[in-house]
């Protein structure tokens, strides 16, 4: 599949004035990146969409907790056989987490989705 490529804060990539396209498995991990990042319910053409933000901020998170929002995230793509890894790393004084994610395509293909950034609360 081709798509037009997006940067980390969901803007167009442009290179000389021309729109970027991404396919195989950055495509993937683009669309990924996508569904971890919208707040199920946000996006009005689907409320199943993205993730419950509500599950993975305030008090009392756990490691776990991401790990398993972020996991139902990924498997939203339906190009997505398996999530093999799921690595979160919480910044308590600073209130965040950072996750990298690696999973398997259906057509065998690695998926790495790095640098997720939350807000804990």
């Amino acid at each position: 599949m081709l798509s037009l490529k997006v940067d980390d804060t969901g803007d167009l990539v442009f290179s000389g004035g021309e729109l970027q396209m991404v396919s195989g498995p950055e495509e993937i991990a683009q669309c990924c990146r996508m569904a971890i990042g919208t707040n199920k319910g946000e996006w009005f053409l689907d409320l199943d969409f993205g993730i419950d933000f509500s599950r993975i901020t305030g008090k009392g998170v756990t490691e776990e907790d991401v790990r398993d929002e972020l996991t139902e995230g990924i498997f939203q793509e339906p190009r997505v056989q398996t999530v093999d890894a799921v690595n979160v790393v919480f910044d308590r004084s600073a209130r965040k987490f950072t996750a990298d994610i690696q999973a398997t395509g259906v057509n065998g293909d690695i998926i790495t989705v790095e640098g997720v950034d939350q807000i804990v609360g």
